[in-house]
């Protein structure tokens, strides 16, 4: 059955990704930022079902004050320059995000700060944060967190579920296809009791894409 085709024309030239020299300032930048104690890692994407760093405690949480979006432009993962996918972020917006905090082994620091980094900080379309929030058990922990730049080219926040659902149906990218990103969100967040209505609607919105070809 063939993808369908999206009417949505990519708006931008192909993904520009930031240098060697500015991903180490950053880095620079956010560990001179960093709070005393553990580093945890907030996971509301693929980090919640493919970590890469180790970790000694992962906990459910909840991070007031951002939501959850498929708003940001991916032309490598999950998409082409010719047909680019739409990628998850976090923004700011008058809801919550529930996801999983990871507390990194202390031994493996420096090497996980830099797989993080070379994951997440290819393209500058995320800054990284520090940003409180709160445990299933109700104690507050302070995470690195990755949030939408809505300056970047790359984001493509204002868009409605129909134009959205028919580019994730037919892209696909590097790491595989962009609507199977969505599923993969939507059953993690299910194993941690959240439903969300925004993910649930989109992908309900991709499968009818899918199935008319």
């Amino acid at each position: 059955m063939d993808t369908p085709t999206p009417r949505i024309v990519f708006p931008h030239s192909p993904t520009r990704f930031i240098s060697e020299a500015e991903r180490q300032q950053r880095l620079q930048a956010v560990k001179q930022g960093r709070p005393p104690g553990p580093l945890w890692v907030f996971a509301f994407g693929s980090l919640m079902w493919n970590p890469c760093f180790d970790y000694d405690q992962r906990e459910v949480a909840v991070l007031d004050g951002w939501e959850r979006k498929f708003s940001i432009w991916t032309t490598l993962a999950r998409g082409t320059p010719e047909r680019p996918g739409l990628g998850l972020c976090i923004e700011e917006g008058k809801a919550s995000c529930k996801g999983l905090v990871y507390r990194l082994l202390a031994e493996n620091e420096d090497d996980d700060w830099q797989k993080l980094w070379d994951r997440e900080m290819v393209s500058g379309i995320y800054r990284a944060i520090w940003a409180d929030m709160t445990l299933e058990n109700g104690k507050a922990v302070t995470a690195l967190t990755f949030v939408v730049d809505r300056s970047h080219r790359q984001y493509a926040g204002g868009m409605g579920i129909s134009e959205m659902s028919e580019i994730i149906a037919g892209a696909a990218g590097k790491y595989g296809a962009c609507g199977d990103y969505l599923q993969s969100t939507v059953e993690e967040l299910a194993k941690i009791g959240e439903d969300d209505t925004y993910l649930n609607t989109l992908l309900a919105a991709v499968n009818r894409c899918r199935e008319k070809g």
